[in-house]
Protein backbone atom coordinates (compact mmCIF):
# COMPACT_ATOMS: atom_id res chain seq x y z
CA UNK A 1 0.00 0.00 0.00
CA UNK A 2 2.66 2.41 1.01
CA UNK A 3 4.29 1.68 -2.97
CA UNK A 4 0.96 2.60 -4.60
CA UNK A 5 0.65 5.66 -2.43
CA UNK A 6 4.64 6.64 -3.71
CA UNK A 7 3.24 6.38 -7.10
CA UNK A 8 0.14 8.12 -6.66
CA UNK A 9 2.12 10.84 -4.72
CA UNK A 10 3.67 11.61 -8.04
CA UNK A 11 1.01 11.76 -9.96
CA UNK A 12 -0.50 13.95 -7.88
CA UNK A 13 2.08 16.46 -7.64
CA UNK A 14 1.64 16.71 -10.99
CA UNK A 15 -1.97 18.25 -10.78
CA UNK A 16 -0.84 21.08 -8.88
CA UNK A 17 1.52 22.54 -11.27
CA UNK A 18 0.23 24.10 -14.02
CA UNK A 19 1.22 21.50 -16.47
CA UNK A 20 -1.72 19.23 -18.20
CA UNK A 21 -3.28 16.26 -16.35
CA UNK A 22 -1.98 13.31 -15.98
CA UNK A 23 -3.14 10.00 -18.13
CA UNK A 24 -4.64 7.13 -15.79
CA UNK A 25 -2.00 4.48 -15.84
CA UNK A 26 -1.69 2.28 -18.71
CA UNK A 27 1.06 -0.15 -17.93
CA UNK A 28 3.40 -1.32 -20.19
CA UNK A 29 3.03 -5.23 -21.48
CA UNK A 30 3.91 -7.49 -18.40
CA UNK A 31 6.66 -8.74 -21.08
CA UNK A 32 8.73 -5.13 -21.14
CA UNK A 33 9.10 -4.49 -17.23
CA UNK A 34 10.45 -6.84 -14.29
CA UNK A 35 7.43 -6.79 -11.07
CA UNK A 36 10.02 -6.60 -8.44
CA UNK A 37 7.98 -4.50 -5.50
CA UNK A 38 11.32 -2.35 -4.75
CA UNK A 39 11.24 -0.25 -1.32
CA UNK A 40 11.47 3.66 -2.20
CA UNK A 41 15.24 3.85 -1.02
CA UNK A 42 15.90 0.94 -3.66
CA UNK A 43 15.56 3.95 -6.14
CA UNK A 44 18.78 6.24 -6.64
CA UNK A 45 19.00 7.50 -9.61
CA UNK A 46 16.42 9.09 -12.36
CA UNK A 47 17.26 8.58 -15.87
CA UNK A 48 16.13 11.37 -18.80
CA UNK A 49 15.24 9.90 -22.37
CA UNK A 50 14.39 11.28 -25.32
CA UNK A 51 11.72 9.47 -27.09
CA UNK A 52 12.90 10.13 -31.31
CA UNK A 53 9.00 10.01 -31.91
CA UNK A 54 5.22 10.89 -30.92
CA UNK A 55 3.34 10.81 -27.12
CA UNK A 56 0.87 8.70 -28.49
CA UNK A 57 3.41 5.98 -30.52
CA UNK A 58 5.96 5.98 -27.67
CA UNK A 59 3.13 4.95 -25.35
CA UNK A 60 1.80 2.55 -28.17
CA UNK A 61 5.18 0.88 -28.52
CA UNK A 62 6.01 0.24 -24.81
CA UNK A 63 2.67 -1.35 -24.53
CA UNK A 64 3.29 -3.58 -26.99
CA UNK A 65 4.78 -7.16 -25.89
CA UNK A 66 7.01 -6.63 -28.77
CA UNK A 67 9.20 -3.87 -27.68
CA UNK A 68 10.72 -5.33 -24.35
CA UNK A 69 11.38 -2.17 -23.48
CA UNK A 70 10.02 0.34 -21.01
CA UNK A 71 9.87 3.34 -19.16
CA UNK A 72 8.25 4.74 -16.06
CA UNK A 73 6.70 7.51 -17.17
CA UNK A 74 6.37 9.38 -20.91
CA UNK A 75 6.14 12.88 -20.87
CA UNK A 76 4.33 15.01 -24.03
CA UNK A 77 5.52 18.27 -24.85
CA UNK A 78 2.20 19.74 -23.81
CA UNK A 79 2.97 18.00 -20.04
CA UNK A 80 0.83 15.68 -20.27
CA UNK A 81 2.26 12.54 -18.38
CA UNK A 82 1.37 8.52 -19.06
CA UNK A 83 2.69 6.10 -16.08
CA UNK A 84 3.64 2.87 -17.80
CA UNK A 85 5.46 0.95 -15.07
CA UNK A 86 4.68 1.70 -11.21
CA UNK A 87 7.73 3.06 -9.45
CA UNK A 88 8.27 -0.25 -7.37
CA UNK A 89 8.62 -1.88 -10.50
CA UNK A 90 11.73 -2.19 -12.58
CA UNK A 91 11.62 -0.60 -15.98
CA UNK A 92 13.83 -1.70 -19.08
CA UNK A 93 15.13 1.42 -19.91
CA UNK A 94 18.64 2.07 -19.27
CA UNK A 95 20.35 -0.70 -21.31
CA UNK A 96 22.42 -1.73 -18.34
CA UNK A 97 20.51 -4.17 -16.11
CA UNK A 98 22.56 -3.08 -13.00
CA UNK A 99 20.78 0.53 -13.69
CA UNK A 100 17.51 -0.76 -14.13
CA UNK A 101 16.90 -2.08 -10.64
CA UNK A 102 18.56 1.65 -8.76
CA UNK A 103 16.34 4.01 -11.18
CA UNK A 104 13.32 4.82 -12.94
CA UNK A 105 13.42 6.36 -16.29
CA UNK A 106 11.44 9.30 -18.25
CA UNK A 107 10.22 9.34 -21.71
CA UNK A 108 10.05 13.56 -23.23
CA UNK A 109 8.58 13.57 -26.21
CA UNK A 110 11.05 15.01 -28.50
CA UNK A 111 14.57 14.31 -30.67
CA UNK A 112 17.36 14.13 -29.44
CA UNK A 113 19.20 15.88 -32.56
CA UNK A 114 15.93 18.62 -32.78
CA UNK A 115 17.28 22.19 -32.34
CA UNK A 116 13.88 22.99 -31.33
CA UNK A 117 14.74 21.27 -28.42
CA UNK A 118 11.71 20.66 -25.60
CA UNK A 119 8.83 22.91 -24.23
CA UNK A 120 8.18 24.68 -20.52
CA UNK A 121 5.39 22.30 -20.21
CA UNK A 122 7.59 19.56 -20.72
CA UNK A 123 10.56 20.85 -18.38
CA UNK A 124 7.76 21.33 -15.75
CA UNK A 125 5.88 17.90 -16.09
CA UNK A 126 9.35 15.83 -16.07
CA UNK A 127 11.04 17.92 -13.40
CA UNK A 128 8.02 17.10 -10.71
CA UNK A 129 8.22 13.65 -11.47
CA UNK A 130 11.76 13.83 -10.47
CA UNK A 131 11.36 15.82 -7.66
CA UNK A 132 8.47 13.85 -5.81
CA UNK A 133 10.81 10.62 -6.29
CA UNK A 134 14.47 12.42 -5.28
CA UNK A 135 12.19 13.81 -2.42
CA UNK A 136 10.47 10.24 -1.63
CA UNK A 137 13.64 8.16 -1.90
CA UNK A 138 16.31 10.65 -0.32
CA UNK A 139 17.96 11.16 -3.98
CA UNK A 140 20.42 14.01 -3.72
CA UNK A 141 19.39 16.62 -6.59
CA UNK A 142 22.61 16.93 -8.56
CA UNK A 143 23.58 15.71 -11.70
CA UNK A 144 25.66 12.35 -10.54
CA UNK A 145 22.13 11.15 -9.32
CA UNK A 146 20.02 12.62 -11.91
CA UNK A 147 21.46 11.81 -15.39
CA UNK A 148 21.14 11.36 -18.98
CA UNK A 149 20.84 8.33 -20.91
CA UNK A 150 23.92 8.64 -22.75
CA UNK A 151 26.09 8.77 -19.07
CA UNK A 152 24.44 4.73 -18.06
CA UNK A 153 27.60 2.75 -18.91
CA UNK A 154 27.64 0.38 -21.20
CA UNK A 155 27.39 -3.20 -19.01
CA UNK A 156 29.62 -4.37 -21.70
CA UNK A 157 32.56 -1.25 -21.52
CA UNK A 158 32.30 0.44 -17.86
CA UNK A 159 33.98 3.25 -19.66
CA UNK A 160 31.75 3.73 -22.46
CA UNK A 161 28.16 5.80 -22.19
CA UNK A 162 24.31 5.30 -23.21
CA UNK A 163 24.01 1.80 -22.14
CA UNK A 164 24.49 -1.23 -23.89
CA UNK A 165 23.26 0.76 -27.64
CA UNK A 166 25.41 3.58 -26.81
CA UNK A 167 22.42 6.13 -26.83
CA UNK A 168 23.24 9.59 -26.59
CA UNK A 169 19.76 11.11 -25.38
CA UNK A 170 18.81 13.73 -24.19
CA UNK A 171 21.41 15.45 -26.47
CA UNK A 172 22.46 18.75 -26.54
CA UNK A 173 19.30 20.69 -26.46
CA UNK A 174 17.92 19.44 -23.13
CA UNK A 175 18.61 22.57 -20.80
CA UNK A 176 20.10 20.87 -18.15
CA UNK A 177 20.30 23.89 -15.73
CA UNK A 178 17.07 24.94 -15.90
CA UNK A 179 15.86 21.39 -15.56
CA UNK A 180 17.80 21.03 -12.28
CA UNK A 181 16.54 24.07 -11.17
CA UNK A 182 13.02 23.27 -11.74
CA UNK A 183 13.64 20.20 -10.02
CA UNK A 184 15.05 22.30 -6.60
CA UNK A 185 11.97 24.37 -6.87
CA UNK A 186 9.32 21.23 -7.31
CA UNK A 187 11.77 19.68 -4.53
CA UNK A 188 12.38 22.67 -1.60
CA UNK A 189 9.63 25.14 -2.38
CA UNK A 190 9.94 26.83 0.69
CA UNK A 191 13.79 27.88 -0.03
CA UNK A 192 12.57 29.13 -3.05
CA UNK A 193 9.72 31.77 -1.26
CA UNK A 194 12.31 32.61 1.09
CA UNK A 195 14.53 33.80 -2.00
CA UNK A 196 12.30 35.52 -3.07
CA UNK A 197 12.10 38.25 -0.45
CA UNK A 198 15.60 38.85 0.08
CA UNK A 199 17.71 40.96 -0.99
CA UNK A 200 20.58 40.41 -3.72
CA UNK A 201 23.88 38.97 -2.39
CA UNK A 202 26.80 36.75 -2.90
CA UNK A 203 27.94 34.37 -0.97
CA UNK A 204 30.51 32.11 -1.71
CA UNK A 205 32.49 31.85 -4.45
CA UNK A 206 34.90 28.26 -5.35
CA UNK A 207 37.84 30.23 -6.42
CA UNK A 208 38.85 33.26 -4.41
CA UNK A 209 41.32 36.12 -3.86
CA UNK A 210 44.65 35.51 -3.13
CA UNK A 211 44.17 31.63 -4.51
CA UNK A 212 46.62 30.24 -6.91
CA UNK A 213 45.31 28.28 -9.76
CA UNK A 214 46.81 26.43 -12.66
CA UNK A 215 44.88 24.21 -15.75
CA UNK A 216 41.15 24.16 -15.58
CA UNK A 217 39.26 25.65 -12.42
CA UNK A 218 35.66 24.93 -11.64
CA UNK A 219 34.19 28.43 -11.16
CA UNK A 220 30.80 28.40 -9.20
CA UNK A 221 28.62 30.84 -6.94
CA UNK A 222 25.95 30.88 -4.59
CA UNK A 223 24.04 33.50 -4.40
CA UNK A 224 21.11 34.51 -2.63
CA UNK A 225 18.28 36.57 -3.22
CA UNK A 226 15.49 37.15 -6.86
CA UNK A 227 18.96 36.53 -9.37
CA UNK A 228 18.23 36.71 -12.39
CA UNK A 229 21.72 36.04 -14.09
CA UNK A 230 25.31 35.70 -13.19
CA UNK A 231 28.07 37.35 -15.19
CA UNK A 232 31.69 36.01 -14.90
CA UNK A 233 34.16 38.65 -15.52
CA UNK A 234 37.95 37.98 -16.25
CA UNK A 235 40.30 41.32 -16.38
CA UNK A 236 37.31 43.33 -16.90
CA UNK A 237 35.50 41.21 -19.54
CA UNK A 238 32.30 39.24 -19.60
CA UNK A 239 33.45 35.83 -20.06
CA UNK A 240 30.20 33.58 -19.05
CA UNK A 241 26.68 34.97 -18.12
CA UNK A 242 24.52 32.26 -16.96
CA UNK A 243 20.87 32.35 -16.48
CA UNK A 244 19.97 29.54 -14.53
CA UNK A 245 20.76 28.74 -11.25
CA UNK A 246 22.99 27.14 -9.43
CA UNK A 247 25.15 29.18 -11.38
CA UNK A 248 28.46 28.18 -12.39
CA UNK A 249 30.98 29.19 -15.28
CA UNK A 250 30.95 28.36 -19.24
CA UNK A 251 28.14 25.65 -18.06
CA UNK A 252 30.01 23.58 -15.22
CA UNK A 253 32.81 22.84 -17.79
CA UNK A 254 35.49 25.05 -15.81
CA UNK A 255 37.92 28.35 -16.20
CA UNK A 256 40.71 27.44 -18.54
CA UNK A 257 43.08 29.26 -16.76
CA UNK A 258 45.98 28.13 -19.62
CA UNK A 259 44.91 30.43 -21.54
CA UNK A 260 45.86 33.55 -19.35
CA UNK A 261 49.18 34.23 -19.18
CA UNK A 262 51.14 33.45 -15.56
CA UNK A 263 50.46 36.11 -12.77
CA UNK A 264 48.20 38.57 -11.12
CA UNK A 265 44.61 38.38 -12.84
CA UNK A 266 41.24 40.12 -11.75
CA UNK A 267 38.29 37.94 -11.14
CA UNK A 268 34.55 39.45 -11.05
CA UNK A 269 30.80 38.15 -9.80
CA UNK A 270 28.08 40.26 -11.07
CA UNK A 271 24.96 38.78 -9.83
CA UNK A 272 21.48 40.49 -11.32
CA UNK A 273 18.35 41.16 -10.53
CA UNK A 274 15.18 43.04 -11.86
CA UNK A 275 16.22 46.10 -10.71
CA UNK A 276 19.38 45.54 -8.92
CA UNK A 277 22.83 44.11 -8.96
CA UNK A 278 26.00 43.34 -6.59
CA UNK A 279 29.86 42.31 -7.31
CA UNK A 280 32.33 40.57 -5.77
CA UNK A 281 35.73 41.44 -6.76
CA UNK A 282 38.94 39.45 -6.27
CA UNK A 283 42.92 38.27 -7.90
CA UNK A 284 44.09 35.41 -8.19
CA UNK A 285 47.26 33.89 -9.22
CA UNK A 286 47.83 32.27 -12.36
CA UNK A 287 50.94 29.65 -12.44
CA UNK A 288 50.99 27.18 -15.26
CA UNK A 289 53.57 24.93 -16.09
CA UNK A 290 55.10 25.59 -19.70
CA UNK A 291 54.29 23.48 -22.04
CA UNK A 292 56.10 23.06 -25.81
CA UNK A 293 57.19 20.87 -28.17
CA UNK A 294 60.44 21.19 -29.94
CA UNK A 295 59.63 21.24 -34.15
CA UNK A 296 59.52 18.27 -35.58
CA UNK A 297 63.08 16.98 -36.54
CA UNK A 298 63.29 17.08 -40.74
CA UNK A 299 63.62 20.02 -43.04
CA UNK A 300 60.63 20.88 -45.03
CA UNK A 301 60.84 19.00 -48.04
CA UNK A 302 63.45 16.71 -46.51
CA UNK A 303 63.73 13.66 -48.70
CA UNK A 304 63.18 10.57 -46.33
CA UNK A 305 63.05 6.94 -46.87
CA UNK A 306 63.01 3.57 -44.85
CA UNK A 307 62.57 3.45 -41.21
CA UNK A 308 62.65 6.88 -39.65
CA UNK A 309 62.71 7.71 -35.67
CA UNK A 310 60.70 10.30 -34.64
CA UNK A 311 60.93 12.00 -31.40
CA UNK A 312 59.28 14.66 -29.45
CA UNK A 313 60.98 16.87 -27.23
CA UNK A 314 58.50 18.43 -24.96
CA UNK A 315 59.18 21.17 -22.03
CA UNK A 316 56.69 20.12 -19.78
CA UNK A 317 55.10 16.69 -19.35
CA UNK A 318 52.20 15.30 -21.69
CA UNK A 319 49.92 12.62 -20.67
CA UNK A 320 49.89 11.71 -24.77
CA UNK A 321 51.77 12.16 -27.93
CA UNK A 322 49.81 11.34 -31.20
CA UNK A 323 52.08 10.68 -34.12
CA UNK A 324 49.88 11.93 -37.24
CA UNK A 325 50.60 11.32 -40.67
CA UNK A 326 48.23 13.02 -43.44
CA UNK A 327 45.99 14.11 -40.40
CA UNK A 328 45.71 10.38 -39.49
CA UNK A 329 46.96 8.94 -35.96
CA UNK A 330 49.55 6.07 -36.98
CA UNK A 331 50.90 5.84 -33.44
CA UNK A 332 50.99 7.27 -30.10
CA UNK A 333 52.94 7.00 -26.45
CA UNK A 334 52.09 7.95 -23.23
CA UNK A 335 55.52 7.73 -21.77
CA UNK A 336 59.07 9.35 -22.30
CA UNK A 337 61.49 9.23 -24.31
CA UNK A 338 58.60 10.21 -26.58
CA UNK A 339 60.91 8.00 -29.63
CA UNK A 340 58.60 6.86 -32.59
CA UNK A 341 60.11 4.30 -35.54
CA UNK A 342 58.47 5.84 -38.76
CA UNK A 343 58.31 2.83 -41.71
CA UNK A 344 58.28 4.81 -44.73
CA UNK A 345 58.08 2.25 -46.91
CA UNK A 346 54.36 1.50 -46.02
CA UNK A 347 53.18 4.79 -47.82
CA UNK A 348 53.46 5.58 -51.25
CA UNK A 349 56.39 7.89 -52.08
CA UNK A 350 55.29 11.59 -52.37
CA UNK A 351 54.37 14.50 -50.29
CA UNK A 352 53.36 13.84 -46.46
CA UNK A 353 52.75 16.06 -43.36
CA UNK A 354 53.95 14.33 -40.56
CA UNK A 355 52.86 16.00 -37.01
CA UNK A 356 53.35 15.49 -33.56
CA UNK A 357 49.91 16.27 -30.83
CA UNK A 358 50.65 16.50 -27.49
CA UNK A 359 48.38 17.01 -24.21
CA UNK A 360 48.97 18.26 -21.21
CA UNK A 361 47.39 16.69 -17.81
CA UNK A 362 45.26 19.94 -17.97
CA UNK A 363 43.89 19.57 -21.78
CA UNK A 364 46.58 22.49 -22.96
CA UNK A 365 47.40 21.00 -27.20
CA UNK A 366 50.70 21.46 -28.58
CA UNK A 367 51.36 20.38 -32.20
CA UNK A 368 54.41 20.31 -34.64
CA UNK A 369 53.87 19.12 -38.11
CA UNK A 370 56.60 19.48 -41.31
CA UNK A 371 55.74 18.59 -44.71
CA UNK A 372 58.67 15.78 -46.05
CA UNK A 373 58.95 14.39 -49.33
CA UNK A 374 59.13 10.26 -49.41
CA UNK A 375 61.04 8.37 -52.33
CA UNK A 376 62.53 5.05 -51.08
CA UNK A 377 63.68 4.07 -54.88
CA UNK A 378 66.12 7.33 -54.24
CA UNK A 379 67.11 7.03 -50.55
CA UNK A 380 66.72 3.50 -50.55
CA UNK A 381 70.75 1.62 -50.05
CA UNK A 382 71.54 -1.14 -52.31
CA UNK A 383 74.33 -3.97 -52.51
CA UNK A 384 75.24 -4.60 -56.20
CA UNK A 385 77.94 -6.79 -55.72
CA UNK A 386 80.91 -8.29 -53.99
CA UNK A 387 84.36 -9.28 -54.22
CA UNK A 388 83.82 -12.28 -51.95
CA UNK A 389 80.96 -14.80 -52.96
CA UNK A 390 78.65 -17.08 -51.05
CA UNK A 391 80.48 -20.39 -50.51
CA UNK A 392 83.68 -19.15 -51.55
CA UNK A 393 87.05 -21.15 -49.91
CA UNK A 394 89.58 -18.10 -48.66
CA UNK A 395 92.90 -17.94 -47.29
CA UNK A 396 95.43 -15.14 -46.46
CA UNK A 397 94.43 -11.58 -46.73
CA UNK A 398 91.23 -11.11 -48.54
CA UNK A 399 90.40 -7.37 -49.88
CA UNK A 400 86.81 -7.44 -49.36
CA UNK A 401 85.52 -4.94 -52.18
CA UNK A 402 81.76 -3.99 -52.25
CA UNK A 403 79.58 -1.90 -54.91
CA UNK A 404 76.46 0.02 -53.63
CA UNK A 405 74.31 2.30 -54.88
CA UNK A 406 71.98 4.79 -53.19
CA UNK A 407 73.10 7.59 -51.36
CA UNK A 408 75.58 5.18 -49.02
CA UNK A 409 77.32 6.97 -46.29
CA UNK A 410 78.71 4.10 -44.61
CA UNK A 411 79.77 0.53 -45.08
CA UNK A 412 80.06 -1.89 -41.85
CA UNK A 413 81.57 -5.72 -42.61
CA UNK A 414 80.99 -8.07 -39.88
CA UNK A 415 82.64 -11.86 -39.46
CA UNK A 416 80.65 -14.08 -37.16
CA UNK A 417 77.95 -11.31 -36.47
CA UNK A 418 81.45 -9.10 -35.23
CA UNK A 419 81.63 -5.49 -36.57
CA UNK A 420 85.28 -5.87 -37.71
CA UNK A 421 85.87 -3.10 -39.96
CA UNK A 422 84.02 0.53 -41.47
CA UNK A 423 84.47 2.48 -44.81
CA UNK A 424 82.66 5.96 -45.18
CA UNK A 425 83.49 6.38 -48.72
CA UNK A 426 83.54 4.77 -51.71
CA UNK A 427 85.62 2.86 -53.04
CA UNK A 428 84.21 1.08 -49.47
CA UNK A 429 86.20 -2.49 -49.11
CA UNK A 430 88.25 -3.69 -46.31
CA UNK A 431 91.42 -6.28 -46.19
CA UNK A 432 90.36 -9.14 -43.80
CA UNK A 433 93.19 -11.20 -42.69
CA UNK A 434 91.97 -14.56 -42.57
CA UNK A 435 94.82 -15.99 -41.32
CA UNK A 436 93.56 -14.96 -37.58
CA UNK A 437 90.34 -16.77 -38.14
CA UNK A 438 89.97 -20.15 -37.04
CA UNK A 439 89.95 -22.34 -40.10
CA UNK A 440 86.59 -23.82 -40.99
CA UNK A 441 83.20 -22.09 -42.36
CA UNK A 442 82.74 -18.47 -41.29
CA UNK A 443 79.44 -15.84 -41.81
CA UNK A 444 79.92 -12.72 -43.48
CA UNK A 445 77.65 -9.61 -43.41
CA UNK A 446 77.85 -6.19 -45.14
CA UNK A 447 75.63 -3.51 -44.61
CA UNK A 448 75.35 -0.57 -46.07
CA UNK A 449 73.93 2.37 -44.27
CA UNK A 450 72.34 5.91 -45.23
CA UNK A 451 72.52 9.14 -43.09
CA UNK A 452 68.74 9.02 -42.66
CA UNK A 453 68.96 5.43 -41.24
CA UNK A 454 67.77 2.94 -44.05
CA UNK A 455 69.98 0.04 -44.58
CA UNK A 456 71.25 -2.96 -46.61
CA UNK A 457 72.42 -6.13 -45.98
CA UNK A 458 74.04 -9.03 -47.74
CA UNK A 459 75.01 -12.44 -46.09
CA UNK A 460 77.75 -15.22 -47.55
CA UNK A 461 78.65 -18.03 -45.95
CA UNK A 462 82.62 -19.00 -46.66
CA UNK A 463 85.32 -21.82 -45.97
CA UNK A 464 88.91 -20.37 -44.30
CA UNK A 465 91.31 -22.79 -45.39
CA UNK A 466 94.51 -23.68 -43.29
CA UNK A 467 98.11 -22.15 -43.59
CA UNK A 468 98.91 -21.42 -47.23
CA UNK A 469 102.40 -23.20 -47.22
CA UNK A 470 104.44 -25.18 -44.66
CA UNK A 471 107.51 -23.56 -43.33
CA UNK A 472 110.76 -25.33 -44.25
CA UNK A 473 113.30 -26.64 -42.26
Amino acid sequence: MLLRRFTLAVIAALACCGAAAAAPPQLAANTNFTQAQRPTGAIRFIVIHVTEGSFLGTVSWLRDPRAHASANFVVSREGQVQELVPLHDIAWHAGNWAMNTRSIGIENVGFTDDPSGFTPAEYRAAAKIAAVVARRSLIPIDRQHIIGHYQVPDPNDPLQGGGIDGHTDPGPYWHWGYFMNLVERFAYPQKWWRAKHVGLSIQSSTVYGGQVVAGRVPWRTKVDGPVHRVAFLVDGKVKWIDRIAPFSFAGGRALNTTTLRNGKHTLELRAYGAKSWTRRVFTVRVKNQPFTLAQVAFKPKQLVGGVQPVRAIFTGTPVRVALKLDGREIDHDTSAPYLFKWDTRRVKDGTHTLSLVGRAPDGRIVRSAVTVVVDNAAVTPRIVASSIADGQTVADVQHWLVQVSGPVTQVQFSVDGVVRGTATAAPFAWDWDTAQETPGTHHLTVRALTAAGAAAEQDVTVTVAGPSAVQQP
